[in-house]
């Protein structure tokens, strides 16, 4: 599920260890969650953790979710530059991460036409994800 690019020698143990924190949580979790899962490995300053998870952005290991201020394990290479979009349940909060290749050609086409340089692309779409949807309709009423 995970993306294995965290493994190249410019990522420390700190990196390491938060991102496999957020891997094995399979869930986005806010930086002081994240404080809390690599507290037993020795790392409990929000400043290391907070530089990790830069690091680990900036690598494309790692997405912040804006909208939850939380940050999900990437478990795609994003070739070609393609969008990320992030499906986000409201009710379970799981997310699910998709490439986005079709909107990224878009983006990119109306970001060209105004001279403008993009460093990302992220879409988060919120809503309900199919267990939740199916868990809704046979609630009784």
């Amino acid at each position: 599920m995970a993306n294995d690019s965290v493994s190249g020698p410019k990522l420390t143990r700190n990196h390491r260890l938060v991102f496999e924190a957020l891997s094995d949580a399979g869930r986005p979790m806010s930086a002081y969650e994240l404080i809390d899962a690599v507290r037993p490995a020795g790392i409990s300053a929000p400043p290391t953790v907070y530089r990790a998870l830069t690091r680990l952005i900036d690598v494309g290991a790692v997405h912040r979710i804006e909208s939850r201020n939380a940050f999900v394990a990437c478990n795609h290479s994003h070739a070609g530059g393609a969008a990320v979009l992030l499906l986000l349940c409201n009710a379970c909060g799981k997310a699910d991460e998709q490439d986005a290749p079709d909107i990224a050609r878009m983006v990119d086409r109306l970001a060209h036409a105004r001279d403008f340089t993009i460093a990302s692309t992220v879409l988060e779409v919120q809503g309900l994800c199919a267990d939740c949807r199916s868990a809704e309709a046979g609630a009784p009423v």
